[in-house]
């Protein structure tokens, strides 16, 4: 969980877009691409990375991965250039699917018989902290101090799970035996219609979350502390929302699936009419932060059900969608601000929950899609 959290701290500095635009001296959508090369690079790589690394032993793949984060982190803090900067950012990020996927599929192979949704829950809490409770730490340092700080932290912690991992962590031998992609099940309809509607997730929920520093600067004038203070509230509602989701999956997972989209819609079309009113919209966004902590739980588990006799490349696909969203909704997002103001994030994160909410239900009660808990 701890390296899982520390791999995942480069995605944090969406909260510092406007520093990064000022020590590049780019506009606010550059900024963005900038930020979004990052998952950009792990959707592609996703695809295949994790196959790749498959067979070689846990420890060193693991250590050999962090030490290239380690690497890229630090010149990142030295580098004006956001050509050369972007070039590191997608060199970390391409080995990142196969840390992420390996850690999932450890634990589902070493997790007694039904405990693998909370032991895949504690990787996914990993993520989301690393994330999100990052995402208050940078913002504050880069906020308060600049860019370069707040990647100089990034590189410590990363730093640190690199020392924990050599020291702490068992050697365990990769999978030897051949690996045969299920192209027929990837050409399924039922495969495809799922994966299409689990990316509109992430995109219409990164749209929001990935400007909500820049909405609660612009539109309800929360500043430096009292902005991180609360991205670190929202970031513990998210931690929970983690834990609630993959609870809630093992429970009633059709159900969850469903009323994820309609609920997180809902809140944005509140947020959206509620600008103006801070303590309601404060209550709205701590909300989302719950939603978007489920969120990690439910594309995984939708993906690792389909998938269900090929974990790593399941959890490589899982990996793709994820950061595939966020990526697309860090760049639509940009260019929605920058062309149309910040208040445009919230309608457009909405459609794109409430076409996912269309295919899911096509795709759960029409294809009767099978669920690992149904």
């Amino acid at each position: 969980m701890l390296s899982s959290l520390g791999i995942n701290t480069p995605l944090s500095i969406i909260g510092i877009i406007s520093e990064i635009s000022q020590f590049f001296n780019t506009s606010i959508s550059i900024s963005g691409l900038y930020v979004s090369s990052f998952t950009f690079a792990i959707a592609i790589f996703g695809l295949f990375t994790p196959m790749l690394f498959s067979r070689f032993e846990r420890k060193s793949t693991f250590v050999s991965i962090l030490s290239i984060f380690a690497v890229s982190n630090i010149v990142i803090i030295f580098i004006n250039n956001i050509l050369i900067a972007s070039f590191f950012r997608i060199l970390s990020a391409a080995f990142y699917p196969a840390f992420i996927s390996i850690a999932l599929t450890v634990c589902e192979e070493i997790a007694p018989e039904g405990e693998k949704q909370d032991y895949i829950t504690k990787i996914l809490l990993g993520i989301s902290v690393g994330s999100i409770v990052g995402l208050p730490i940078t913002t504050a340092l880069g906020t308060v101090f600049g860019y370069q700080t707040a990647m100089s932290w990034i590189f410590a912690f990363n730093f640190l799970t690199l020392l924990l991992i050599i020291i702490f962590f068992p050697r365990i031998p990769g999978r030897y035996e051949s690996h045969e992609i299920p192209f027929s099940l990837l050409k399924s309809r039922q495969f495809i219609l799922a994966s299409v509607g689990i990316i509109m997730m992430p995109i219409g929920a990164s749209i929001v979350y990935n400007y909500l520093p820049y909405f609660l600067q612009n539109v309800t004038h929360i500043y430096t502390y009292k902005l991180s203070v609360f991205l670190f509230t929202y970031g513990l509602f998210s931690i929970f929302g983690t834990w609630l989701g993959g609870k809630l999956i093992v429970i009633r997972d059709k159900l969850t699936l469903i009323i994820f989209q309609v609920v997180c819609a809902l809140i944005f079309v509140l947020m959206y009419f509620s600008s103006d009113y801070l303590i309601l919209v404060l209550i709205l966004i701590l909300i989302f932060g719950i939603l978007d902590g489920m969120g990690y739980n439910l594309i995984q588990y939708i993906e690792t059900s389909v998938l269900e006799d090929d974990l790593e490349l399941a959890n490589g696909i899982f990996l793709s969608i994820l950061n595939g969203g966020i990526a697309m909704g860090i760049a639509i997002g940009g260019f929605l601000v920058d062309g149309f103001g910040v208040m445009s994030i919230f309608p457009a994160g909405t459609i794109f929950l409430i076409v996912a909410f269309v295919i899911l239900f096509y795709v759960i009660f029409f294809l009767k899609i099978n669920l690992k808990y149904s």
